[in-house]
């Protein structure tokens, strides 16, 4: 297969993602994978020196889509 070969199951990962779950994920080094939480081109949490990541951010970000978890004017405040 040519490309980025991403895992399938995202059911295997919990909802709130570590450095260790995008390193899997992306098949980067670790080096590379801290490097790149540095300055990611999506929202991170960081909490001192731990990093979290949303599965929903990450994966829309890495799939190129914009779903959203609250589909019931839940976002919207109403």
């Amino acid at each position: 297969m040519n490309g980025i070969e991403v895992a399938n199951d995202w059911a295997q990962y919990p909802m709130t993602l570590r450095p260790k779950h995008v390193e899997e994920i992306m098949k980067m080094s670790q080096k590379k994978t801290y490097e790149f939480l540095a300055d990611p081109p999506f929202h991170v949490a960081r909490a001192g020196r731990e990093i979290y990541i949303s599965k929903l951010v990450f994966r829309n970000w890495l799939e190129g889509t914009n779903f959203d978890v609250f589909q019931n004017n839940e976002s919207s405040g109403l």
